[in-house]
């Protein structure tokens, strides 16, 4: 996990030492006020002005301890979050089902959080807080810091032992809640299926199972947990009982049980805290055993992302030549090669295959090719755009680049304005509009109450399938990037939105590059890329080779067709 005493969280950090010392030395400050007050004869009206302004400061102390101590764990887990994501969205372990996504979002880090605000937080201000009012209580008497200090010793000691126990019931009740989230979660996602499969019951029962399991994981980590708060609890309360017996031997007066008595109140606060702290860490640690690896993917390909921009600002990989267009080269898709392919601007290039998930394969393995930690293992991967090099270019400048709409592909949530722009943030509302009226959305957002503003939730929700797929081609469009990439945008566009589109990508200057079942509704000219990983060189040695067998034979009447077909 990446370190918690860093940046800003140094000095916070730092002030809840402080903080913790400060209400030692107030505790102090109250302990010998009331024995003072106590023992005199008469009013000391200075001893109760001190007594006051320590409540006052202990109270005050605890406040801003509070404070702190939630913005150390805040802003770590902020960080972390950030992380958590980035790695769901971009690294290799982001294949992963949505309920172990939320899970890790918000129990994972709801336990790095406890940790940080509930675990170090005491032990910052608690320890030192213990240490001098125990220090403090050997100098006024050692007889009462022995008898203090020796049920707190036993008790420190012991916690170690049952850290192991506790560590393993926190990780068993992780791993029962995540295989519940994600359950709940892939179940509620197929909800659908499962009515239509009358298969309710069945999955409500299995919900059950798995509620069951984390009950039951719940109540025995709460037995070792509970323990350890009971042993802190029980250690103060023997401090309490072996003062008293001093007392009854005569060792100290009735003054000095009275301010040995205001400190043990003051020191039990923490003390109980202390005892929350084994718990809080066994539960980090489980979290940690999952979140670490996906940190440190996060970290990795951040690190990654900068080396690419300092090579990029450095003009190392901006310009590779002079080139226009595009020009593909040394792609796979698992395993089979792509065909290689260049382009000018104007040219249209409709992708096509046998297989039907392997346009999109191809199209995704273009996007992303060289967005990983180690761009050199794309095994010589080539990919200009306008003569630079996309593979190893960073995303800022990636997105410039291309342009993208697919149906498949949902709009994100936000304002028209956000979402044209998402692509290109910073474009202004005059650009928007341009865009906006390109693809024949102008007046639609126009008469709209608060125009580009207006909120879009839920895949704009509300909106029609022409009006959705528009604003995707507008989104890609903004900027006017040299490669536009279309994926099945066809099928989602009404007889109005085809012919406003067809006009449209027949006038863009740059590289169009297109999958779609219905060609004619987007374009009247293009020309055909297949991708099934054979060059023109080895279908026409397939073909000849077919040719050949017929001659002698051994190939049967539909084949020699199919040859005929080939040979046109």
């Amino acid at each position: 996990m990446p370190p918690v005493w860093r940046g800003r969280r140094r000095w916070l950090l730092a002030s809840l030492v402080v903080l913790g010392v400060l209400q030692a030395v107030f505790a102090i400050a109250m302990a010998l006020s009331v024995g003072g007050v106590l023992s005199a004869r008469q009013p000391e009206w200075d001893l109760v002005l001190l007594l006051v302004l320590s409540v006052l400061g202990i109270g005050l102390a605890r406040w801003m301890e509070r404070i702190v101590a939630e913005q150390v764990g805040q802003d770590y887990v902020y960080e972390q979050r950030r992380r958590l994501i980035a790695s769901a969205i971009l690294g290799e372990r982001g294949n992963k089902s949505l309920g172990v996504i939320v899970t890790r979002a918000s129990n994972d880090l709801t336990a790095v959080r406890n940790w940080i605000a509930q675990g170090i937080v005491p032990l910052a201000t608690g320890l030192p807080l213990v240490l001098v009012v125990l220090a403090a209580l050997w100098v006024i008497d050692w007889r009462v810091g022995a008898a203090v200090t020796v049920p707190l010793a036993l008790t420190a000691a012991a916690i170690p032992r049952l850290s192991g126990a506790a560590f393993e019931r926190a990780r068993s009740l992780r791993r029962q809640r995540g295989r519940m989230s994600s359950h709940i979660a892939d179940t509620v996602r197929a909800g659908p299926s499962i009515r239509i499969s009358g298969a309710v019951s069945r999955e409500l029962n299995a919900v059950d199972r798995n509620s069951s399991r984390v009950v039951e994981s719940a109540v025995e980590r709460a037995r070792i947990t509970g323990f350890i708060r009971a042993l802190t609890v029980t250690a103060a309360s023997l401090c309490t009982v072996v003062v008293v017996l001093l007392s009854m031997l005569g060792a100290i007066d009735a003054a000095g049980v009275a301010s040995v008595m205001t400190s043990l109140g003051i020191m039990s606060t923490p003390m109980s805290d202390l005892g929350r702290v084994v718990e809080y860490r066994q539960n980090y640690n489980a979290a940690r055993r999952i979140l670490a690896p996906v940190l440190q993917e996060a970290i990795q390909l951040r690190r990654a992302e900068q080396r690419r921009e300092r090579a990029w600002k450095q003009g190392a990989v901006e310009a590779v030549d002079d080139h226009e267009g595009l020009s593909v080269r040394g792609l796979t898709v698992h395993g089979t090669p792509l065909p290689d392919i260049d382009a000018v601007p104007g040219d249209r290039i409709r992708m096509v295959s046998e297989h039907s998930a392997r346009p999109h394969q191809a199209i995704q393995q273009l996007l992303l090719v060289g967005d990983s930690p180690n761009p050199q293992d794309e095994d010589g991967a080539y990919v200009l755009i306008d003569g630079k090099d996309y593979v190893r270019a960073p995303r800022k400048e990636r997105r410039k680049l291309v342009g993208y709409a697919s149906l498949d592909v949902p709009l994100e949530q936000g304002s028209i304005r956000r979402i044209v722009t998402y692509r290109r943030p910073g474009g202004d509302d005059d650009e928007v509009l341009r865009e906006l009226e390109r693809v024949g959305m102008g007046k639609r957002v126009g008469r709209l109450h608060r125009g580009l503003g207006t909120k879009l939730k839920n895949n704009a929700a509300g909106w029609s399938p022409s009006d959705v797929t528009r604003l995707k081609l507008a989104r890609a469009l903004h900027g006017q990037p040299p490669l536009l990439v279309l994926e099945n945008i066809s099928v989602g566009l009404d007889g109005e939105g085809r012919d406003i589109v067809r006009e449209l990508l027949d006038s863009y200057p740059g590289v169009i590059l297109f999958v779609t079942a219905r060609p004619e509704a987007m374009l009247s000219d293009y020309r055909i890329w297949e991708i099934d990983g054979e060059t023109d060189e080895q279908r026409e040695a397939t073909r000849q080779a077919m040719l050949q067998d017929l001659h002698r034979g051994h190939v049967h009447s539909d084949a020699a067709a199919h040859a005929a077909d080939a040979d046109e």
